[in-house]
């Protein structure tokens, strides 16, 4: 793949910075805000991010049309592709951050019963839009990115977004100013992110290719015919990962929100680099299957999930072993009596998920867009009838228990993929009962010798000390092994 160490190395800075920024920030912001407001910011941001993800499925559709048109050399597509792309987005952009402006009173009504409460969260979900906006929009150009295998500018693009915008909330809250002036940081930072995507959009593409927003019907209809279930499938993903914050403040409560959001926050930044990471490989799947390379298609496809499986597996043991211990030092230590087990549970649910990743990207480049929405559909639908049942019932920790229900209709995504990329069932459990017993055996090791330290910092030090040289010696294995596909029955 083009340009692969240099997309590895800045879409792996570009994520452990934000990450860093956000476990600096989060207890002043929490501390300056209250658990109450934090949780209307939780939504607020919570929001734009929902909405980077809702595009139709035509993100991922300039990825793969771009890409295949690339390799099969039919060059004269990718222009009318980039043309009709960019009108879906501003068309949508527009109506979505028009949308939120006119509903945001009932959604500060659905929110508060205290007037002054309601009048601020109207306020800021009205700000929210013009960050919304900008976001969305930019998801376009940072696509333009990734399909000619320049994932390290959207890395750094979207990652100095986040990083800006966590850091200036943070200086203005410091500074005395309220949510509703950190707010319009967001609108300054998400200004500046949607600029230099169109400029580093330009200048990637190959010379004689440009983008304007126009209508193709031709082109439209081809796009459609992949997008809509892609659109469907990152609808119901985004509403379950993202507006579910919304109804889990209406149904139990803003403090509710703070108490599952901060838990699920760390196990999602922690598993956010395994997403990162098989991005990079959409393009290429997308290019093997468009050239028949079946053998090196289930090669890849193997050695990127063995990878994930150990990442996924090291992050599972760190949070669950030492993730109260942290939450103590990071909050307050009423805060981890409250969170610790949720963290858990989360911790659980993200290392089943983050090897599905793999999995999904090779389903959408092979145009299964209508499976991956199916699957989707069903977790998502199976999630919130949780959310309402455990949730009401168990508050946060039944929230993170019903985070397992949307893994309900991965099996599948397993079918499909034993049947034609090559690897069956039996693979797959026998990878699964191999890293899930070690890491059972990591963490019974790691808690026996955490109860000998006793001391909530060296556990945490020394957890981790022990468990990166495991992960640096793994991934250095398995990139330096030459994976021969096992065409094996299941």
């Amino acid at each position: 793949m083009q340009n692969t160490q240099r997309n590895v190395i800045f879409s792996v800075i570009g994520y452990v910075l934000p990450l860093l920024a956000a476990l600096a920030t989060i207890p002043v912001m929490v501390m300056r805000l209250g658990v109450d407001l934090y949780g209307l910011y939780v939504i607020c941001t919570s929001l734009i991010g929902f909405m980077a993800l809702v595009d139709l499925g035509v993100g991922q559709s300039v990825i793969k049309y771009v890409s295949a048109y690339e390799v099969s050399g039919e060059h004269h597509k990718v222009e009318p592709v980039l043309g009709v792309a960019l009108l879906v987005y501003v068309m949508i952009g527009l109506l979505s951050a028009l949308a939120l402006y006119v509903f945001a009173p009932a959604i500060a009504n659905a929110l508060y019963t205290a007037s002054e409460k309601r009048a601020l969260a109207q306020e800021v979900l009205r700000i929210t839009a013009l960050p919304l906006l900008f976001s969305y929009i930019n998801q376009f150009f940072l696509n333009v990115c990734k399909a000619y295998h320049r994932f390290d500018v959207p890395a750094v693009i979207h990652n100095a977004g986040n990083l800006g915008g966590i850091v200036l909330a943070t200086l203005l809250l410091l500074l005395g100013y309220s949510l509703v002036t950190v707010m319009w940081g967001y609108v300054l930072i998400q200004a500046l992110a949607f600029v230099a995507g169109y400029v580093f959009s330009l200048r990637i593409l190959p010379r004689g290719i440009r983008f304007f927003p126009y209508f193709h019907r031709l082109i439209f209809e081809e796009i459609v015919s992949f997008s809509f279930y892609t659109f469907v499938g990152n609808f119901v993903s985004s509403v379950a990962y993202r507006a579910d914050k919304l109804l889990i403040g209406i149904v139990i409560g803003t403090e509710t929100v703070t108490y599952y959001q901060i838990p699920f926050t760390i196990a999602q930044m922690a598993n956010g680099i395994i997403h990162t990471l098989v991005h990079i490989a959409f393009p290429r799947f997308t290019e093997l299957f468009t050239l028949h390379k079946h053998s090196a298609l289930l090669a890849l496809y193997q050695k990127v999930g063995d990878i994930m499986f150990l990442i996924s597996m090291v992050i599972a043991v760190l949070l669950i072993t030492v993730g109260g211990a942290f939450l103590s030092l990071w909050i307050s230590p009423e805060f981890a009596q409250q969170s610790t087990l949720t963290l858990q549970i989360i911790a659980v649910f993200f290392f089943l998920h983050s090897n599905t990743v793999t999995g999904y990207w090779v389903l959408q480049s092979g145009g299964q867009a209508k499976l991956t929405a199916l699957i989707a559909v069903i977790g998502t639908i199976a999630y919130f009838v949780g959310v309402y049942q455990l949730g009401s019932a168990y508050a946060h920790n039944g929230v993170a228990l019903a985070l397992f229900l949307l893994l309900l209709a991965t099996p599948l995504q397993y079918g499909w993929i034993a049947k034609h990329v090559g690897q069956y069932y039996a693979d797959y459990w026998v990878r699964l009962l191999f890293f899930g017993l070690l890491a059972y055996v990591l963490i019974y090791l790691l808690t026996h010798l955490n109860l000998w330290l006793n001391h909530t910092m060296w556990e945490i030090i020394v957890s981790s000390l022990l468990m990166l040289p495991l992960l640096v010696f793994g991934v250095a294995k398995l990139l330096a092994e030459r994976h021969v596909p096992k065409q094996s029955g299941g």
